[in-house]
């Protein structure tokens, strides 16, 4: 018998991407952005889909089932619930108009799938159930509690609920929709304080540690009022979702209570940093009143969707008497959706429990250069190299304060580097840290750098309380030895995001961490992001190799070789 062939797709939203699963085996999980080198693109994910197939030596003829993260008959009732919430005939009809362009782009969509995979079923899953599905899979698909909260799904923009695996069910309730969502406003006062919203969140996260919270709290609490159920957005300080208009996302009373708009590249201030103080500490009570409305012990959670990605918040839900177990998937945004969709589909139609790697390498194996044509480009090349060999070398120019590129194996999946797609460094060095804040990196120098460290060391150093944290899911309380150690990684507010690498998934991460304590005695790198400013993370050796020279790196790990740049040789050799 021919086993079902399951394709998810993200698509029309923030960070597309595809996911293909053949019978319940993941073949892979990409996304579009790294593969057309734009970031957060909203594009079909066909480059996605292609090389999925291609991978998995399969047709587009040969797809049994579309997996769609939208479902058109929530949208139509979220619509009308929005819809009664405008008062003002001018913002109605320009939700009119977005609405209608909205539902248009993924009729398209719904056209353009039936008709690239003719022989597909098309299933609509909606959004919030595919981010929950996202998080259950890869956990081995044992009980869970659940919560969704991002911007918005269709309608819904906080979601609860909980995973039964005798039952085989998810129990998934909206809590809380549209016009009154968290990601919404915590976009709206990104945009406000003078950064691009749907990309430098984590930028406001990182700025709330400098600032005094208390000094815009009766505001902000104004703003989001809790409620038995979740909690409300008021439409006197917040716009209601702003439907094709550029305009500011707060109203002027909220403006008039806090501080101006802020410019793009105007310098920020103590007001700034106040100000996003004042709403991550708001965000981290919601969060937590949230999870509250499920009271008891000893409860295993998992959280998805956008606001996910806000560590800080995320890490302190340890504190709470109701979360024993804590977990974040990899991708918790919409990208993840993807391959949530795909297992809810591979559940529905064929009774399969999807299996979903528990580590975080999703993608697929790329396409690699020999040696010899890399050295053809006029870089220096050594190797091929076998993996405890090339640890060796990449752990010996760490120790001298060089700085690397790690371009290997299948990428993983979702918006934080964990080694195949990173650029790593010295945390003992303060002169590094700046080098790779100022020269490499390009960014604010109040953003923190996350440490890596092997699992079974990391308990000297950060305060985990038992939890692991391998997918730098949670900022964590950095212990006194840590102070002494590394302070390069410990944020203004005293924690670190830290990424813990288990034993057994990936060898050449931890035969690097092994042999660079050995020489240094330290068991801790700095591991960020292989990307430039504005682009996203490199999603082909070429585009590493554009990293290794423009962002003037010493050395980059390119599959099994070992890559530099020749002197004087020019950044554009494309």
């Amino acid at each position: 018998m021919t086993a079902e062939v399951t394709l998810g797709v993200c698509a029309h939203t923030h960070d597309s991407s595809a996911a293909l699963f053949v019978g319940g085996s993941l073949i892979g999980f990409l996304e579009e952005d790294r593969l057309v080198d734009d970031k957060h693109t909203r594009a079909f994910p066909s480059e996605a889909a292609r090389l999925l197939l291609a991978t998995a030596g399969r047709g587009p003829d040969e797809v049994t089932a579309v997996a769609y993260t939208f479902d058109s008959s929530l949208y139509t009732h979220g619509r009308e619930r929005a819809m009664r919430r405008l008062g003002d005939p001018a913002r109605r009809r320009r939700a009119v108009h977005s609405y209608d362009s909205i539902s248009a782009a993924h009729a398209q969509t719904l056209r353009r799938l039936a008709a690239e995979f003719p022989c597909a079923a098309i299933v609509e899953v909606p959004h919030h159930r595919a981010h929950a599905f996202s998080a259950i899979a890869p956990q081995g698909w044992h009980d869970r509690d659940v919560l969704v909260i991002d911007s918005i799904g269709e309608a819904a923009t906080t979601s609860m609920g909980g995973w039964n695996r005798a039952a085989r069910s998810l129990d998934l309730r909206a809590l809380t929709f549209d016009t009154d969502s968290l990601g919404y406003v915590y976009g709206a006062l990104t945009d406000h304080l003078g950064f691009r919203m749907r990309d430098e969140e984590g930028t406001v996260m990182a700025l709330a540690a400098y600032g005094d919270p208390s000094r815009f709290r009766a505001l902000l609490a104004r703003a989001i009022p809790l409620t038995p159920r979740g909690f409300r957005v008021s439409t006197r300080l917040v716009r209601q979702r702003v439907f094709g208009d550029s305009g500011n996302r707060l109203t002027d009373a909220f403006v008039l209570a806090s501080i101006p708009r802020r410019a793009l590249g105007e310098e920020l201030t103590q007001d700034h940093a106040d100000l996003a103080a004042s709403l991550q500490e708001r965000v981290e009570e919601v969060t937590a009143h949230l999870v509250g409305l499920r009271p008891g012990s000893g409860r295993s959670w998992v959280v998805a969707g956008g606001v996910a990605t806000n560590c800080v918040a995320v890490g302190k839900l340890r504190d709470l008497p109701n979360v024993a177990e804590l977990y974040v998937p990899p991708a918790p945004g919409d990208s993840g959706t993807s391959l949530g969709a795909a297992v809810a589909v591979v559940l529905e139609k064929q009774g399969l429990l999807a299996e979903v790697p528990a580590s975080p390498y999703w993608g697929v194996e790329p396409t690699m250069p020999k040696a010899e044509e890399v050295r053809t480009h006029g870089f220096d090349v050594s190797g091929p190299h076998e993996e405890r060999d090339l640890a060796r070398r990449v752990a010996a120019a760490l120790a001298k304060n060089d700085i690397v590129g790690i371009y290997r194996g299948a990428a993983e999946a979702g918006p934080r580097a964990l080694g195949r797609r990173s650029i790593i460094a010295n945390p003992l060095a303060p002169e590094v840290h700046n080098r790779l804040a100022t020269r490499v990196k390009k960014r604010e120098t109040f953003r923190p750098f996350a440490p890596m460290v092997l699992a079974d060391r990391a308990a000297g150093y950060f305060d985990l309380r038992g939890h692991e944290s391998p997918y730098m899911s949670l900022a964590v309380g950095a212990l006194q030895e840590l102070l002494h150690h590394a302070p390069t990684v410990i944020h203004r507010n005293n924690t670190a995001r830290v990424q813990t690498v288990k034993a057994g998934t990936d060898a050449f991460l931890e035969a690097l961490l092994d042999r660079y304590e050995q020489l240094t005695g330290s068991p801790l790198l700095i591991n960020t992001s292989l990307n430039m400013k504005g682009r996203p993370t490199a999603g082909s050796w070429q585009a590493a190799l554009s990293c290794l020279t423009e962002m003037s790196l010493d050395g980059l790990v390119l599959g099994d070789l070992f890559v530099t740049v020749v002197g004087g040789f020019s950044a554009n050799w494309r």
